[in-house]
């Protein structure tokens, strides 16, 4: 297996970006950054990247503003699908600045689809990580996990990759990073631990969300506000846990 994490990432938290790259660096045979110095709203700040070790690359590309967001963000993951390809990934994990996977997770996961070849892929769980690093709340969300990369494989708003809809047909998986695969696909217990709202400036994020007409009508700065643990989180309706700041973040 040679397995490569993806990254699609702007400049709005370049601190996080390069504590997840450090953390999942020493379990994968390279990295892959794909990056902007604009936000797909056209806010900018310049990208400054200090890791220096031979198994990242870096690669520009900036979003189109006259298309949606969740456009340029299925333009810009497929970009480093095809970079992957072509340096001779078989296996491929997508990541963003702020998402973190215990590296014992991602060993474990390796030797069993090396061990399950037809398996195509793995979708995790996700627990958000809410004003601090200490403090986290189950997501209802879920995310592809470590995918076989053939040379038809492409991400985007599949709807008929596995466990996109439950049995409501509530959606729960981003559309701009399904793949497109009909079968193969399994739930795991691996969490990814995504540090959401956990940043120096909340309203960065806001403000370029594909999300953000959703978000600012939402209760998420009163539940910044209020976060504690054991307080009821109404964004995410689940109460707040303490746990150890895993990622030293």
């Amino acid at each position: 297996m040679k397995l490569v994490a993806i990254y699609n990432t702007w400049s709005d938290c370049l601190d996080l970006l390069e504590k997840s790259v450090e953390n999942i660096l020493p379990v994968v045979d390279g990295v892959i950054i794909v990056y902007s110095n604009f936000s797909n709203y056209g806010e900018g700040k310049q990208f400054i990247f200090n890791n220096t070790d031979p198994k990242i690359s870096l690669h520009l590309m900036e979003p189109t503003q006259k298309i949606n967001p969740h456009a340029n963000e299925t333009n810009k993951r497929n970009y480093g699908l095809k970079l992957a390809k072509e340096k001779g990934y078989d296996y491929f994990l997508m990541v963003d600045s702020d998402e973190f996977y215990f590296q014992q997770d991602i060993i474990n996961c390796k030797d069993y689809l090396q061990n399950n070849p037809e398996v195509n892929g793995l979708v995790a769980n996700i627990n958000v990580l809410f004003k601090s690093p200490t403090l986290w709340v189950p997501d209802h969300t879920l995310v592809p996990f470590i995918h076989k990369l053939q040379q038809n494989t492409q991400l985007g708003n599949f709807k008929h990759y596995p466990f996109t809809y439950d049995y409501k047909g509530d959606c729960h998986i981003d559309p701009t990073r399904r793949v497109n695969y009909h079968n193969g696909i399994e739930m795991c217990d691996v969490i990814m631990w995504h540090a959401s709202w956990y940043r120096k400036d909340y309203h960065i994020k806001v403000n370029n969300s594909a999300a953000r007409a959703n978000i600012l009508k939402s209760s998420i700065f009163k539940d910044l506000e209020n976060a504690d643990v054991g307080v009821y989180n109404e964004f995410y309706r689940n109460t707040l846990k303490e746990c150890d700041n895993f990622f030293n973040i």
